[in-house]
């Protein structure tokens, strides 16, 4: 036991220091006094490194404080030039660490790959690729099958966009501090991804078709069925949203919930059955311009077929107007439209709709004068009220 070998080890010095005692953890104390090269106890850190050595010396960061340290902890266990901070163990820092992981962020990059070069899929752990924090981002440490409890927030246009950078993990986008991470205490981690639009942030400005109209290519969901349809996919695959909503700029509503999405055209090809975007060569979902996924979904929601939204609508609703900033609405009968909003939140509900594990879904058209700040308001109190309808407790892990 720990206790009787520290209190050996308490022994032998109590010549030096008579007021060595032992704690309540076992180990000994010698008056807070540190330790040096000079004090410390024969044995080797060599493998042992955060841990106790096979000589009953200590490879830890606790060592020094209570003088119980191998005596070359300093040379295999702290890092050189970085102040006495102790390394993940092995003999030298280097880029990989001897736990398995790799320097880098998963953060939002679960279920695949992190532009750092290390892994944040399921298979990282037992081929050793996994990001360093890939087990406090992507699994919940409370639960040994690691449940994915991700919110993915999507929008376009302003004041969508600008409502959503908190939740960006793009520090181009959110020069600030990402604020998703158990967002609220809710047990959810929040992401947000939107495009940007030069040179003045504003598309009113731009002309139909254009690049400051349609977005940047250097982020994410340009105003384009062909890279939105690419982008949604890419999102939803690498962080398996638990709840995902869609948001795009409306007219003259402050705050429209969707009820349903899809049922347009019906008749002949289903590309057909949504306006051009007249950006780039192909300015509709073709089959051969979209990923096959997309192609399933507009080609199957169309006509008389819809998806009723999945978000919890009368909580956003009483939430929404409990503000008192903008008009509040659900559209019961329309959808989000034929063009990029409806696009984007029939995606929203098909992806929900093949994967049960997704507890909400649906799309929010937001006026196009909202305020960005009121803009913010509302979306952070949608988001309570969705969250609060579906706790991180009820929700199961992917089935993917």
């Amino acid at each position: 036991m720990k206790i009787q070998i520290v209190s050996t080890v308490c022994m032998v010095l109590a010549a030096a220091s008579p007021s060595c005692t032992v704690d309540n953890e076992g180990r000994a104390t010698r008056n807070g006094a540190r330790a040096d090269q000079e004090n410390a106890l024969p044995g080797t850190c060599v493998d042992h490194c955060g841990g106790r050595s096979a000589e009953q010396c200590y490879c830890d960061d606790e060592c020094t404080d209570y003088g119980d340290c191998c005596d070359d902890y300093q040379d295999e266990c702290v890092a050189p030039g970085t102040g006495g901070n102790e390394t993940t163990g092995g003999n030298e820092t280097t880029g990989a660490q001897t736990d398995g992981s790799t320097p880098g962020t998963c953060e939002g990059h679960c279920g695949g790959a992190s532009p750092d070069g290390c892994a944040c899929d399921d298979a990282c752990l037992a081929d050793g690729t996994c990001c360093e924090d890939y087990v406090d981002v992507c699994e919940d440490p409370e639960d040994p099958n690691g449940c994915t409890k991700n919110v993915v927030l999507m929008g376009y246009w302003p004041p969508t966009n600008e409502m959503l950078r908190q939740w960006s993990t793009n520090p181009e986008q959110n020069p600030g501090e990402w604020t998703g991470k158990n967002w609220g205490g809710h047990g959810y981690d929040v992401y947000a991804f939107f495009p940007e639009f030069p040179p003045d942030g504003n598309p009113s400005n731009d002309p139909f078709g254009s690049e400051g109209r349609v977005g940047s290519p250097d982020f994410d969901l340009q105003v384009d069925y062909q890279r939105t349809s690419e982008d949604f996919w890419k999102i939803v695959d690498a962080n398996k949203p638990t709840i995902i909503i869609t948001t795009s700029r409306g007219g003259g509503i402050g705050w429209e919930v969707e009820a349903i999405e899809g049922g347009h055209g019906g008749e002949g090809n289903p590309a057909y059955d949504w306006s051009s975007d007249g950006y780039g060569g192909q300015t509709r979902p073709t089959e051969n311009s979209i990923d096959p996924r997309s192609w399933t979904a507009i080609s199957t929601w169309r006509g008389d077929d819809v998806l009723t939204t999945k978000l919890p609508v009368d909580e956003i609703v009483e939430a929404a107007k409990a503000l008192d900033l903008v008009s509040v609405e659900v559209d019961e009968d329309g959808t989000s439209g034929n063009y990029l909003s409806g696009f984007l939140g029939l995606h929203g509900l098909a992806y929900a709709d093949k994967h049960p594990s997704v507890l909400a879904a649906g799309h929010i058209h937001v006026g196009i004068s909202v305020p960005n700040g009121d803009a913010q308001a509302l979306m952070e109190a949608t988001l309570q009220a969705v969250l609060e309808a579906h706790p991180a407790s009820t929700a199961s892990c992917s089935s993917d």
